[in-house]
């Protein structure tokens, strides 16, 4: 995946920068996992992870927070399991 920047807005309405390094479905929901763009000279390792609530090829379609813990560590395993994949 090359470059895709996703902006979103904090709870304080500030735009933030994303690049999408992943996108995958795990039980029926597809999931977006995001690295914040940092500024030059300056790295992140913190990887959020999205889903995408409503139909994904419709406009309505949005990411949201995963607010279930559960739901949470299962996708961020996902994600890990495909991460080392993509290394081998």
């Amino acid at each position: 995946m090359e470059n895709n920047i996703i902006i979103l807005e904090d709870e304080n309405g500030c735009s933030i920068e994303f690049e999408t390094i992943d996108v995958f479905e795990l039980d029926g929901v597809v999931y977006f996992a995001l690295l914040e763009c940092m500024p030059e000279g300056q790295e992140t390792d913190e990887v959020l992870i999205m889903k995408v609530e409503g139909d994904i090829d419709s406009e309505e379609a949005e990411l949201v927070m995963v607010d279930d813990e559960e739901q949470l560590q299962k996708a961020f395993e996902e994600f890990c399991r495909r991460d080392e994949e993509a290394e081998e």
